[in-house]
């Protein structure tokens, strides 16, 4: 399984990403992942932030299981309850990523 993320925004504009292939994590951490991928309900591709809301991170999530390949963004007042344990260990992974 691969995982990609990037997280964006706020107010001062960062940007962060952590890029994950399970095959070539330690064993512990590869099953740890898998884990919270499969706990996050995330199912389905798709954009999901809020209307109403500025200046809120953004986080990217791609996530490549076989010939399964979903990606989704959410912001801070739309990620699932199911989905914050994942996001935060993306977002403790995650370091500065340079502008392109």
């Amino acid at each position: 399984m691969k995982v990609h993320f990037v997280q964006s925004g706020g107010i001062v504009g960062n940007i962060k990403g952590y890029d994950a292939d399970t095959a070539e994590l330690a064993p512990d951490a590869a099953k740890a992942l898998e884990r919270l991928v499969r706990e996050s309900g995330i199912s389905r591709s798709g954009e999901f932030l809020s209307k109403s809301a500025r200046d809120l991170q953004q986080y990217e999530i791609t996530i490549e299981d076989g010939n399964r390949k979903i990606s989704v963004v959410f912001d801070d007042l739309s990620i699932p309850q199911s989905a914050k344990p994942l996001i935060g260990f993306l977002k403790k992974q995650a370091r500065p990523k340079p502008l392109d």
